[in-house]
């Protein structure tokens, strides 16, 4: 995909949620994110312009996921030879900046990193 956003990107794994108009929880893993989008992988096709509300697995002890509304901008299917349960790539642009999370966020990427589950 081409990087159409207007804030870098932050390469991550993050565990999300999301709710639409088709269920109240479908899973999702966030790819990248930046304060203004991220790219996530998700089983459920959503249609562009439609609103989401994502909800953000930031702490891995934390009682209750970051919570933000965004609308979809992109849908495009996963590359067929790659599918397993993420069947669509979504893009979608925050409702709101996310910059508050912007702390948790980095420190997901270190732990990631540390772990060795996530390289650059």
């Amino acid at each position: 995909m081409q990087d159409r956003r207007s804030h870098p990107r932050q390469l991550t794994c993050v565990p999300a949620s999301l709710e639409s108009r088709w269920s109240a929880e479908d899973l999702a893993l966030i790819r990248d994110a930046s304060v203004s989008g991220a790219r996530l992988f998700t089983g459920v096709r959503l249609e562009p312009n439609e609103e989401v509300v994502l909800n953000l697995f930031l702490e891995p002890d934390s009682e209750s996921p970051r919570q933000v509304r965004a609308r979809v901008v992109r849908c495009d299917p996963t590359d067929p030879q790659r599918v397993d349960v993420w069947a669509w790539q979504i893009a979608v642009e925050f409702l709101e900046s996310i910059q508050g999370y912007e702390k948790e966020l980095e420190e997901l990427c270190r732990r990631q990193e540390q772990a060795g589950t996530l390289k650059r």
